[in-house]
């Protein structure tokens, strides 16, 4: 689909170490598609801590999908 661009997500770390509220702003559905498929996959977190509570920690980040040619020398 030659498609490419930077992904915004924004995700918050739950105070039980899920993932979850995934949020995500892109120039294509496809690939925020597979952005949210990428963050679903990370393993469970260890929680934010302060005072010695256990916190909900917001993160975001941005991702870029850049497609690259197979170069071939002959």
């Amino acid at each position: 689909m030659r498609i490419q661009g930077r992904v915004y997500v924004s995700f918050v770390i739950s105070k039980d170490g899920q993932i979850i509220n995934i949020k995500m702003r892109g120039p294509d559905k496809n690939l925020e598609k597979e952005e949210k498929r990428i963050i679903s996959k990370l393993p469970k977190m260890i929680p934010g801590k302060q005072i010695g509570q256990l916190v909900r920690v917001p993160f975001s980040i941005p991702t870029v999908f850049i497609l690259q040619q197979n170069l071939q020398f002959v």
